[in-house]
């Protein structure tokens, strides 16, 4: 795995955390509810910085998928939220659909397709 999909797990951590905090501090005092907004600040320059390699539909998915995938199990493990089957259908389409981008986008032409286009 390269260092910018580390980084971009990394920010999906980052974003997971920075989430779940919002709703665990939702009665706290004001200087502690500014804490989520500092880890999402750091989400997104990690996921700046994955950007610089991978393509902007693979990470932005990736990111975004796999952090409301993260949300669906923290809230369910740690908030007593349900996942019905229905949300879990929903759930696993919306990680099929990260496969299916991250397979159809990313990968440069080859020579031989950039020479057919020609």
């Amino acid at each position: 795995m390269s260092f910018h999909w580390l980084i971009l797990l990394a920010a999906i951590a980052v974003e997971l955390l920075a989430t779940s905090a919002l709703k665990a501090f939702v009665a706290a005092p004001v200087l502690v509810a500014v804490l989520p907004l500092v880890l999402i600040g750091l989400s997104f320059a990690l996921l700046s910085i994955a950007l610089r390699v991978i393509p902007m539909a693979v990470a932005y998915a990736v990111w975004e998928g796999l952090g409301i995938v993260g949300i669906a199990l923290i809230g369910h493990a740690f908030f007593a939220e349900h996942l019905t089957a229905g949300r879990l259908l929903a759930l696993a389409l919306i990680i099929g659909g990260i496969v299916l981008l991250e397979r159809g986008v990313g990968h440069d032409a080859t020579e031989e397709d950039e020479r057919r286009l020609v």
